[in-house]
């Protein structure tokens, strides 16, 4: 039989089950929700890792939990206010991700559609025209950027990319996935091609249960809500308070983070079926079916041989072929909390695959370790130096008096004394007696210990661990500092940097090849169409198949926005069109110039004002006439 892509076979729908079966598929189901919950009882150490440098790149940075020498257990903001202390911090890990997206922010890039075969060139170009329209119209570029921000916290970001109704409009959607909601099974592989399990724990309406889970069915939408009892308009008032992240930082797998909602966990799982593969070479059709239909299968070869046998010649017979195989393919299901499955099937998608896209940094070992992560210890040493500076200084002696009692002039107390000492123009008259002490004031400098020193050396260290320099940071150079130099500087500081931004830009990019799968198989001629506009011409040559099934790759590129390449393009333009290569109206139509519209419809309403006088003389127009010069 002729080698088959089978991803394209359709899924024919299995015969119905006996009730002893549908039992079995029932505690199948439930074993696949006990092994999301392990699945995320086991990430329950990457979660907190992960708010603990949440914490620390948002200031919260005295919140770590110790043991005194009494067994009690407190906060070390607590401890030291019980001390006497005022917990200072100076947060320099903020500057530090911040900078690092600046210089995301600063270099906008594009994704871009590649064709290996060159006759699918311009199906690329029309592919890369849509897919930077779903980054438009999703706001990816400021997604990218929190979910750098994310990477740079907790060493991973997950995005989620699905197809539907939302906004008034059918189209591709794109949404950033929190890491306090997510799980999955234990992987090696830095590209995460090992992954087998994935989900997610959505807190969601009770109206939005019902609609998508209902089926139409009113009397399932009242066992549904049934099943959501607890999610009424009361519960409203022991919701977490707003703009807060303690609803994420207690999240529980079966219980919602807001008693109004309704707990409802995805989960996709990667799993094995016996199958087989089938083709029917009477109708010409390839399918999988089930293992269990290969005695009707056999039943309907049998008959077709008995029909071909009347008539004749039976090796005429068109037969049914099938093949084993073992089909792996990803299965989703919605669960309840209390274990009920409100929808389940194999993935939807043309690309077979579950709907996320995610990275994790660096994955050494089964490990993620997250850049902020790296710089906590130096940012905690730092807070550590400060408030010990700021203690020191509030204990030390600082215009003491020192005011003998034999010395106390007549008539005063020594509170008159201390009032005349410290009020302006003050004057204290005594009669000192021979031999004894006079009044002195005493002011001690005691914090010249080296702490500054120690803190110069851990803010210099913070800057080397990071790669984050000075240079990098924009800080002045040094005066007599070369251009050279400080290129050079900044230069290497970027290099500490590239490992991360080129993990983040692979994840880019995975994401952006699931984007296009998925817009391949839900767009239509008319959508792109709508969102390609003149480039739908190179669109006729291609059948909707080929469309469907062309394997592009997709790179980021610096994006044809950016002031440097509109630049760089615009004088390549300029040069052509000075050479007398290309005409004004495809300088205009290439180029990026904020008057081209305009001047693009000023010149054919003047070829429009010229035809109309041309074919009232009768003469030619002047672009038509042989002796018309362009330039």
């Amino acid at each position: 039989m002729k080698q088959t892509d089978y991803r394209v076979f359709d899924h024919r729908p299995e015969p119905s089950r006996e009730r002893k079966k549908t039992e079995e598929e029932k505690q199948a189901s439930l074993e696949v929700l006990w092994q999301a919950k392990r699945a995320w009882d086991n990430l329950d150490n990457y979660r907190k890792r992960r708010s603990r440098s949440r914490d620390y790149t948002f200031g919260n940075q005295w919140g770590d939990m110790i043991t005194l020498p009494d067994g009690r257990r407190m906060s070390e903001e607590s401890y030291l206010k019980e001390q006497g202390k005022v917990p200072l911090k100076n947060n320099l890990i903020r500057k530090l991700v911040k900078n690092v997206v600046g210089q995301f922010r600063s270099v906008q890039t594009q994704p871009v559609c590649l064709s290996r075969d060159r006759k699918e060139q311009a199906l690329s170009e029309l592919l890369s025209s849509v897919l930077q329209y779903v980054h438009q119209h999703n706001h990816l570029w400021e997604l990218d950027s929190r979910s750098l921000e994310e990477f740079l916290i907790s060493g991973s970001c997950f995005h989620k990319i699905s197809y539907g109704n939302r906004r008034g409009k059918n189209d591709v959607w794109i949404d950033e996935v929190n890491p306090n909601r997510i799980f999955f099974n234990r992987m090696e592989d830095v590209r995460q091609w090992d992954c087998t399990l994935i989900g997610e724990l959505h807190d969601i309406p009770v109206a939005k249960v019902l609609a998508n889970f209902a089926g139409g069915s009113r009397a399932r939408a009242a066992e549904l809500r049934e099943i959501y009892c607890h999610a009424t308009e009361d519960a409203l008032r022991e919701t977490y308070e707003n703009l807060s992240s303690e609803p994420l930082d207690n999240l529980e797998f079966f219980l919602p983070a807001d008693k109004h909602l309704c707990r409802v966990i995805e989960v996709w799982r990667l799993e094995n079926k016996e199958q087989l593969k089938c083709h029917d070479t009477l109708t010409g059709e390839y399918y999988q079916e089930d293992v269990a239909r290969m005695d009707e299968i056999d039943a309907e070869n049998r008959r077709r041989i008995a029909e071909a046998r009347k008539h004749g010649d039976e090796s005429e017979a068109r037969l049914i072929h099938a093949e084993w195989f073992v089909d792996r393919y990803w299965h989703y299901r919605f669960f309840t909390p209390y274990g009920e499955v409100l929808a389940e099937g194999r993935s939807p998608y043309w690309h077979g695959e579950h709907p996320y896209a995610f990275k994790l940094y660096p994955l050494i070992d089964g490990e993620i370790h997250s850049f902020v992560e790296d710089v906590i210890d130096q940012q905690r040493y730092i807070n550590r130096l400060i408030t010990l500076v700021d203690f020191i200084m509030g204990s030390s002696a600082k215009g003491v008096l020192l005011f003998p009692e034999n010395q106390i002039p007549d008539g005063m107390s020594i509170e008159d004394i201390a009032e005349e000492w410290t009020r302006y123009n003050g004057v204290i008259l005594f009669k000192p007696k021979a031999g004894e002490a006079l009044p002195q004031q005493i002011a001690i400098n005691s914090t010249n210990i080296g702490a500054y020193e120690l803190l110069s050396l851990q803010m210099e260290l913070l800057d080397n661990i990071s790669g984050v320099h000075g240079a990098m940071q924009g800080q002045l150079p040094q005066p007599g500092t070369a251009a050279a130099l400080y290129n050079q500087q900044v230069q290497n500081a970027e290099t500490n940097l590239v490992d991360l931004f080129e993990s983040f830009k692979c994840f880019r990019e995975s994401r952006d090849t699931k984007v296009l799968k998925t817009l391949q198989q839900y767009y239509d001629r008319t959508r792109y169409a709508d969102i390609a506009g003149d480039k739908i011409e190179k669109y006729d040559a291609f059948s909707p198949e080929e469309v469907r099934n062309a394997e592009l790759d997709v790179v980021v590129t610096e994006s044809s926005s950016s002031p440097a390449f509109r630049s760089s393009s615009n004088a390549l333009l300029m040069e052509l069109f000075r050479m007398g290569q290309i005409s004004l109206e495809m300088l205009l139509e290439n180029g990026s110039f904020p008057f081209s519209d305009r001047l693009l419809q000023s010149l054919e309403k003047q070829k429009q004002e010229l035809a109309t006088v041309a074919a009232a003389t009768g003469a030619l127009p002047p672009a038509a006439a042989p002796e018309a010069q362009l330039f």
